[in-house]
Order: structure tokens, then sequence, then C-alpha cells
């Protein structure tokens, strides 16, 4: 079956199996390599500016440190922040800090900033970052346990997996599932039909 073709080799740049698989359902050609961009480093250094160019900013940080290496290919950087009120809150990595990080969102709204940035020759072509907003459940403390029991969301933004079983989480979600996830795929291949690095293929006439 024919695919969506690009003009260069397309680079995600992030760990994530989740955008990996986000990406592969669009069905273009990519490739993976982790970014050199030291995040945890990079992110006091951010901590002044607002939570969508944080996210911004990371995002450029690791397509940058992929297209150093690689200029002429096409590379995605990806990031994400969750926030409520100011305080952002990180992958929790231990159960008992998902736990506490789902007390602190359940009966709160939160914003889930998913930011894009595609590199090539050393320059920011393009980038947007897209914001959803979640209001959780006022949920009981043995649901939220049970919860990180099933998903083990330890390396998620804000502490749960909505392609798993976050969904049952809230009670009002204003956003996209794809930038729930942290990809917001809409914007990423309209920039790269727009730009001619995307294109459709050539219809194959019958005989």
């Amino acid at each position: 079956m024919a695919r969506i073709s690009l003009t260069h080799t397309l680079v995600l740049a992030s760990a994530s199996a989740v955008r990996d698989q986000m990406l592969r359902k669009l069905d273009i050609p990519f490739t993976v390599i982790r970014p050199r961009a030291d995040e945890e480093a990079l992110k006091p250094t951010l901590a002044h500016l607002p939570p969508q160019e944080q996210a911004q900013a990371l995002a450029r940080a690791k397509a940058k440190s992929v297209n150093e290496i690689h200029p002429g290919w096409l590379v995605l950087g990806c990031d994400q922040v969750c926030e409520t009120d100011g305080q952002i809150f990180s992958k929790p990595g231990t159960r008992e800090a998902a736990e506490q990080q789902l007390q602190a969102l359940r009966g709160r709204t939160h914003q889930q900033h998913s930011a894009i940035a595609l590199y090539h020759e050393g320059e920011c072509l393009w980038e947007t970052v897209e914001t959803a907003r979640l209001t959780m459940r006022d949920l009981r403390d043995a649901e939220i346990a049970a919860y990180v029991a099933l998903d083990m969301p330890l390396h998620s933004c804000g502490a749960y997996m909505f392609e798993k079983h976050g969904k049952h989480l809230f009670r009002r979600v204003e956003g996209t599932d794809d930038v729930i996830q942290g990809l917001p795929t809409v914007p990423l291949l309209n920039a790269l039909h727009e730009r001619g690095f995307a294109r459709f293929p050539e219809p194959v006439e019958p005989e």
C-alpha cells in the first residue's frame, strides 16, 4: 500500500513510546533518535518562563540537539508541560509521587501544553504549542491508588496515561487526545504539507 512520502528523512527526537506509536499511525516514514539535550539540566534555567514557553523551549532544544548531528534531516522535537495555577507537575517517577500528584489535581482543572518544533539545517523552520484543559473528578484516595496500580503512570506528564485508563479520571476535557498525549498531529501534518515536505502518493491508473 502506498504511503505518504517525505522529501527529507524525518527524525523523531524523543524517547517517548507513545509519540512513536502516534507518529506511526500517521503512515509517514520516520526514524527515532534520542535527543542529546539534557532536559533536567535545562528545566531550572527555564523556570522563569510561562509554562507554554517552557514546553516550546524544551521542544526546540531536543530538535536542535539531533539536528546538529544530522543537519540535512528534518528533526521533530517535542515536549509537554502539565500545570495548574502556575504549579508545574513533572513525571512522578514513583508510585507515591504519582498518587500525590493526582491528589493535588483532583477536583481541579489543569492544562497540558504540548509543544513541537521542526529543525532543518540548524534552523527552527516551524513550531507550535497546543493546550488542552482537563478537569479531574474529585477522586477518593482509594481510587487514585487503584488507578496508579493499574496504569503505573510513573513516566507520564501529570501522572496519568490518557491513552490507557486515564480517561476514567476526568469529568470534563477540552482538547484533542493527541494534544493530551503530547503530539499535536494535525498542526504537524499541516506544517509538513504546507512547506512541501509531505506529499500524497501518485495515483495508480487502472490497466
